[in-house]
């Protein structure tokens, strides 16, 4: 588990907060930026809404921070029915004040602008909410909404400004979602500048299939990952692919069996090293498959949890076809990860299940 960390600029320190995603607090480092507001935008069912509810959810369960969602498109029963689905009970932080949902409803055609306008009210309202549980994490959610009614955008874009700036002292951290703009990274063209961190989620279609990618525009005071990573919408929340962090992790020394003996003796007597990525290469029919499988097999009868993806075949025909070699895989299959189990699952399937793939 990660923690909070200092990262060291000069003389000054840059606290981080955890936000409690796989993958996504090794990109930045440590997590989002502590008391600073961060904007997260993409198009519509690109996650916003779950990457911002999932940093609340954890960070109430794993580091005891409580927070405040402010939704103004999804009401509270809305969102805890959809948000159960992913094992996050909003209903059960709720009573023990670990969270805040408040639902702020806002239809345009029940306003008509005239004058000046402010957001004292609104301000009013998130204070009442962060003081009532102690919150040291907020997410809005979306900004949009909040400004859909509203025609002077030079008053819009003071208010806007004005909203980043008290989010930060309140000294909360704060995630503010918003929808891409056409001509500019958002809507208004001004929150990416406002914001201490901007997180661009991406999903898209190519040769139909679903890619979901997400990247770091920016990060004040910190160093981060520049590049474009591919992330999951799982049954547990999101999860990111950390790739090209460098080449500074540990290694293990411990030697497993690669269930052949006679590769095993190759191999210098005890097979591949624990840890590392073997490539298979060869033409159709050489005995790939069959060499992954033994392999497999010999994971599972160590008592170790095997992951097996197949990309050409349903795990039933991976079942029957390698029964045919003498490889039984049956005893072992499982739908979760237990202590002598072997998982099977088909590549594809796992984008149908968890409605994305990448």
């Amino acid at each position: 588990m990660i923690e909070e960390k200092d990262i060291i600029i000069g003389e000054t320190h840059l606290e981080k907060s955890p936000i409690g995603i796989t993958g996504f607090d090794d990109i930045t480092d440590g997590g989002l930026p502590k008391g600073r507001t961060t904007l997260v935008y993409g198009s519509a069912g690109s996650g916003k809404t779950l990457m911002a509810m999932e940093f609340l959810v954890k960070g109430a369960q794993k580091y005891d921070e409580p927070g405040v969602f402010i939704a103004f498109e999804e009401t509270y029963d809305e969102l805890a029915q959809n948000f159960a689905s992913l094992g996050f009970y909003l209903d059960d932080l709720v009573a023990k004040k670990k969270l805040i949902v408040d639902y702020i409803h806002i239809d345009k055609n029940e306003i008509e602008e005239t004058g000046e306008y402010d957001l004292e009210g609104l301000f009013i309202r998130l204070g009442l909410a962060i003081d009532s549980i102690a919150a040291k994490r907020m997410a809005i959610d979306t900004l949009e909404v909040l400004f859909s009614g509203l025609k002077n955008e030079t008053i819009l874009h003071s208010e806007l400004l004005r909203l980043f700036r008290w989010l930060n002292t309140k000294v909360v951290t704060a995630i503010v979602t918003g929808e891409r703009g056409e001509t500019s990274l958002t809507r208004y063209g001004l929150e990416e500048y406002v914001a201490d961190c901007v997180i661009l989620l991406d999903n898209r279609m190519a040769e139909q299939i679903a890619t979901r990618r997400l990247r770091i525009i920016k990060y004040r005071g910190s160093k981060h990952g520049t590049n474009k990573y591919p992330f999951l919408i799982e049954e547990e929340g999101i999860s990111v692919l950390p790739i090209s962090l460098g080449l500074e992790h540990e290694v293990s020394t411990e030697r497993i069996s690669t269930g052949i003996q006679r590769l095993d003796t190759m191999l210098g007597g005890h097979g591949y090293y624990r840890g590392t990525t073997v490539l298979i290469s060869g033409t159709a029919v050489t005995g790939k498959t069959s060499i992954a499988a033994e392999f497999t097999k010999a994971a599972c009868e160590r008592g170790d949890s095997c992951l097996y993806f197949a990309f050409e075949e349903s795990p039933s025909q991976v079942i029957r076809s390698m029964k045919s070699i003498g490889i039984d895989f049956q005893p072992y299959v499982g739908y979760r990860l237990h202590a002598n189990k072997c998982f099977t699952a088909h590549g594809l399937r796992l984008g149908n299940t968890f409605g994305s793939y990448a």
